[in-house]
């Protein structure tokens, strides 16, 4: 089979792969909440009841979803500060923003939706381990989420 790689994406002539290309032409200067000694705070996120549903590109609420996601994939444990998927969001997200680190709250009680927690160690919207994806995903201001259920 042939492949052939355009802009970063690989392509095949198969019929039965598609690809998503997304532009980094929407990336945005980072606008999330950081404090006097150069840190960015957040809490995990509340997602899981949208009755009527919701569509945010909010970068901190993006981040939120990402935080929220690995409380989940490290066994329901909110300490997530050495959790290798999270340490990967958090350079991605310093290196990008120019912050020391992230820190976390804990006013909200984490929660997914049980219809969308993240399975098999990978995170829903983006790979922990490509920088350039979490990148896209916090930054780009045409990806946003939409949350809604049944």
């Amino acid at each position: 089979m042939k492949r052939v790689i355009r802009k970063g994406t690989f392509e095949t002539n198969s019929s039965a792969v598609h690809s998503l290309v997304i532009s980094p032409d929407g990336l945005e200067p980072s606008n999330l909440p950081m404090d006097a000694d150069g840190y960015i705070t957040i809490n995990f996120g509340n997602f899981g009841e949208y009755d009527e549903g919701i569509t945010t590109f909010d970068q901190e609420m993006k981040l939120r979803y990402i935080a929220t996601e690995c409380f989940y994939l490290n066994n329901w444990d909110t300490y997530i500060e050495d959790f290798y998927p999270w340490k990967c969001v958090c350079d991605a997200v310093c290196k990008y923003s120019g912050a020391k680190g992230i820190r976390l709250g804990s006013a909200i009680e984490p929660e997914l939706n049980h219809q969308v927690q993240p399975e098999y160690g990978e995170l829903k919207f983006c790979s922990y381990y490509d920088e350039d994806s979490v990148i896209n995903f916090i930054f780009n201001k045409y990806i946003g989420i939409k949350m809604s259920h049944d």
